[in-house]
């Protein structure tokens, strides 16, 4: 009579715990499915000039993006959220006083090296590395001395670079789409 009670003691602690082992591992597979995929860029060639990123054209006035994407407006910057692929899209449109787009950006957020090693080689065979960091600029950048370091693709064009946060203790990435000649003064400013 014992042994019965001991093992109907034991079916009541082990059911419970087995049923939510069991429950917790069927519900694994729809969390890791409803986690958010890292952005990264498609690998397609683009020709180049790049006119643009993802419909929004740098010919495009600061009313008609903010229009046709209906973006949210701060000063000379633009917040616009883009559907891409049923996915949406997060991008910072920013003007200059005269009213031109000099630039696209689009945070990433927080480093993350497989991430950023995938990004910089798509981009790579999407638009070609024309810059990266020298050794003594990555030198520079690890020991914080530097504030980011700057990857050039597609005649600077585009841009992918980890900079430092504000407090210094976070490493951020961003992506910047540039016109073609604003691009060109970017890269010379890096590369100089």
């Amino acid at each position: 009579m014992i042994q019965k009670i001991h093992f109907f003691r034991l079916q009541c602690l082990f059911i419970p715990i087995f049923s939510a082992l069991i429950i917790s591992g069927c519900g694994k597979g729809e969390v890791e499915k409803s986690k958010p995929t890292a952005w990264l860029p498609d690998t397609k060639a683009e020709q180049l000039p790049i006119m643009g990123y993802q419909g929004i054209n740098f010919s495009g006035s600061k009313e008609q993006i903010k229009n046709q994407f209906n973006c949210t407006e701060y000063e000379l910057t633009l917040s616009c959220k883009i559907k891409v692929n049923g996915n949406e899209d997060h991008v910072w449109a920013i003007y200059n006083e005269s009213g031109r787009m000099i630039l696209i950006k689009k945070e990433l957020g927080y480093f993350n090296k497989e991430q950023a090693q995938q990004i910089i080689e798509r981009f790579t065979l999407k638009y070609g590395l024309d810059h990266e960091p020298t050794e003594g600029q990555l030198s520079a950048f690890n020991a914080g001395l530097r504030k980011t370091k700057t990857y050039l693709f597609g005649k600077g064009q585009v841009a992918f670079q980890v900079g430092r946060s504000l407090n210094n203790r976070n490493e951020l990435m961003l992506v910047y789409y540039f016109p073609e000649d604003v691009g060109a003064a970017f890269a010379n400013s890096i590369q100089n």
